[in-house]
């Protein structure tokens, strides 16, 4: 998936206003991290903040539709950290289809089915379509070239795999990142 995105220049500026920059994996992640289960990482792109978003495990040639998928982290520059999908394309659909991933983990989805933190969201795409109104255009546009589902249907999944400690960044300094969401009952 990443080489088909790679060889469309109108996908890598859409991404890259989405907040998704693959040029940035030249400037590599915050600081150098690992994981405490030993998963080699892998940077395949970065975020406007200086947080990378990064494939977990050995690449094995998988295009994320045949054989084992790989799950993205996010390493963020302030300290935070974690698992937000299982495979490169529900991440896509997260960085595409919500206003950002920060956005997403800023509030509890909650015992209410995530009522609060989708209008949470709605607010925020509100004040964004004030200067993108082309906004839902663009993201349907991105959605059908790389075939993403929708991202409020990954809300739920989100925040349980960023609660995951086997995927808290650990620095190499030995600092463990901090959750990007609290952990259930917090």
């Amino acid at each position: 998936m990443l080489g088909r995105i790679a060889g469309e220049a109108w996908i890598v500026d859409l991404l890259r206003r989405f907040d998704f920059d693959l040029d940035r994996v030249a400037d590599g992640p915050p600081e150098a991290v690992h994981l405490p289960i030993g998963e080699p990482l892998e940077m395949i792109a970065g975020d406007a903040s200086g947080g990378a978003f990064m494939l977990v495990g050995d690449d094995n040639g998988d295009d994320n539709g045949d054989g084992v998928a790989r799950p993205v982290l996010y390493v963020g520059s302030e300290g935070e950290g974690g698992l937000i999908a299982t495979d490169l394309r529900a991440a896509l659909a997260l960085v595409v289809g919500l206003p950002s991933v920060h956005d997403a983990t800023s509030i509890p989805y909650g015992d209410d089915g995530g009522a609060r933190l989708r209008e949470w969201l709605a607010r925020a795409d509100e004040e964004i379509r004030e200067d993108w109104p082309e906004l839902d255009a663009e993201r349907a546009r991105l959605r059908q070239a790389l075939d993403l589902p929708e991202a409020d249907g990954l809300l739920e999944a989100l925040h349980r795999l960023a609660a995951d400690e086997d995927y808290r960044p650990v620095s190499d300094a030995g600092d463990r990142y901090e959750a990007m969401v609290d952990a259930p009952g917090a």
